[in-house]
């Protein structure tokens, strides 16, 4: 019983807090960085890049297994024509092969999604300049991200704002794949 009254007291203490800070002329606005960064021109342009990116690559790891498939149905077939330790040097090279193919195609995919994550840091760096911009211009004494509030009220969320805002700097950014040693 008594940690339900608690939990009902600070229940009650954190939905008076926004009236009592309103109250006190406090101003808080919230965000969404994420929602902003995938609504805003640039956002959209790296999520193009990058799925442009990865369908390249999964056309080449189509071709390369339709390759390395091809060349296996020639070694069943010459099976019978080689000696056993052939055949099993042979088999080798082909697994040798497809190992080193799939690591190739998995860093590959990892320097995507890397490249993806240095451009979006970067519009994550204007986010923050335009959202100081916006706080100060409005007199914000906090600003949360939306993320970590229960509700708030439409008329205090600028997300919509600051993908207005974002737009006007930013349409777009080159999307680089890191390479592995790019990445340490």
């Amino acid at each position: 019983m008594t940690k339900f009254i608690l939990k009902s007291f600070v229940l009650v203490a954190l939905l008076m807090a926004p009236r009592a800070a309103m109250a006190e002329g406090i101003q808080i606005i919230v965000f969404d960085p994420d929602v902003a960064l995938a609504a805003s021109d640039v956002g959209q342009d790296i999520a193009k890049q990058l799925k442009e990116q990865s369908d390249d690559m999964r056309t080449r790891v189509q071709a390369e297994a339709a390759e390395l498939e091809n060349e296996a149905g020639k070694l069943r077939e010459q099976q019978t024509l080689l000696s056993p330790e052939a055949l099993q040097q042979r088999v080798e090279e082909l697994q040798a092969r497809q190992v080193s193919a799939q690591q190739q195609f998995t860093t590959e995919g990892q320097g995507i999604q890397a490249g993806g994550q240095v451009a979006s840091r970067e519009v994550l760096k204007i986010i923050d300049e335009e959202l100081d911009k916006i706080s100060k211009d409005r007199k914000v004494d906090i600003v949360m991200n939306r993320k970590a509030v229960f509700y708030a009220s439409p008329a205090i969320d600028v997300t919509k704002e600051l993908v207005e805002r974002i737009n006007q700097r930013m349409t777009s950014i080159k999307v680089t794949p890191v390479k592995p040693q790019e990445a340490q």
